[in-house]
């Protein structure tokens, strides 16, 4: 049966309910109660299960694991149908390319998460669904996706990727910050890019010089480029305060990336706008990959102090890019 609901038309499975006496679904809008059963299946934060301060994953917004109570989805069945892709749509899809909490979630292993496994066991719908996937990738890794993961690494689906570079996930991270090896990245260059071959690139590259060479599925920005639905680009980039002139290099090439969207006449350009936050973490952290009998961490050992900035792409059709000017 096809119901009728505030002008807006729900496929509801045959003998199910449409309980049109039930004011939830009588005077509530079909927005409203998205709304609230999307507020109910949001992800919580799991105290039974924090992350240890020391660890590289530790960071602001994942002090623990997160579970979704999906108590909602068993009320009712005309509750199940509009609410069931919710948890998969509303909640961020994680992973880490090294560094994770491998052994907390049952990975004793220190290789990146194979979200081409996760996606495998979702059915067509909750492909359709996911809007977020978030990867913390360490530079070699993402500068390496095909040898990880095959031609095509990003083999999902999402309105929005979610990139996050941190601090020890640079190539150049241990180096001193007056030293030649300094923070370089460029998405339409194979391999390991330095700050030298970074500062090569032209200024400002227009799409007919970027196309070709992100094309390449070698490139981390062409595996971006090959997402289905992709809407949205975020890359986070976090160093500790001593390289800060590195990274705002790095910021002012990111300024001008554009990513030719395969399959569209469409381009992830940047927004124009920056966020950025400052934080403090343990100086000293470990990753997680060993089955370890530890301590319990003490209350005066040293910090890191970090600062964060993220920047937003977002897909226009391929005639309005020259719209898009910096300065």
């Amino acid at each position: 049966m096809t119901p009728s609901a505030d002008g807006d038309m729900y496929s509801y499975t045959v003998g199910v309910d449409v309980q049109d006496s039930s004011p939830l679904f009588a005077k509530l809008p079909a927005e409203t109660r998205i709304e609230i059963f999307s507020l109910a299946l949001t992800a919580d934060i799991d105290t039974s299960k924090p992350y240890r301060p020391d660890r590289f994953f530790y960071r602001p917004g994942y002090h623990s694991h997160t579970k979704i109570n999906q108590a909602l989805l068993l009320t009712c069945k005309r509750i199940y149908e509009e609410a069931r892709l919710l948890p998969i749509a509303v909640n961020e899809h994680v992973f880490w390319l090294f560094n994770g909490p491998w052994i907390s979630i049952g990975r004793r292993e220190r290789y990146p998460a194979r979200w081409d496994d996760y996606f495998h066991k979702l059915n067509a719908d909750q492909k359709q669904a996911v809007q977020t996937v978030h990867i913390f990738a360490q530079q070699m890794y993402l500068e390496s996706l095909t040898n990880i993961f095959g031609r095509h690494a990003f083999n999902f689906r999402t309105t929005c990727l979610h990139l996050t570079i941190r601090h020890f996930d640079w190539w150049s991270w241990e180096s001193p910050p007056m030293s030649n090896d300094r923070l370089g990245i460029c998405p339409w260059r194979e391999s390991r890019t330095s700050c030298q071959q970074m500062l090569a690139e032209p200024l400002d590259p227009d799409v007919d010089y970027i196309k070709p060479r992100i094309g390449s599925l070698s490139t981390w920005g062409g595996q971006v480029c090959q997402i289905k639905g992709l809407k949205v680009l975020k890359i986070e980039f976090e160093i500790g305060i001593p390289k800060e002139q590195q990274l705002q290099m790095v910021i002012e090439r990111a300024k001008t990336w554009k990513f030719p969207l395969a399959g569209a006449d469409a381009v992830l350009v940047w927004t124009g706008t920056m966020e950025d936050f400052f934080w403090e973490g343990l100086q000293s952290v470990k990753g997680d990959f060993m089955p370890l009998r530890e301590k319990p961490i003490a209350g005066d050992l040293p910090t890191r102090k970090y600062h964060v900035v993220t920047m937003t792409w977002v897909a226009v059709p391929s005639s309005r890019v020259g719209l898009f000017r910096i300065g």
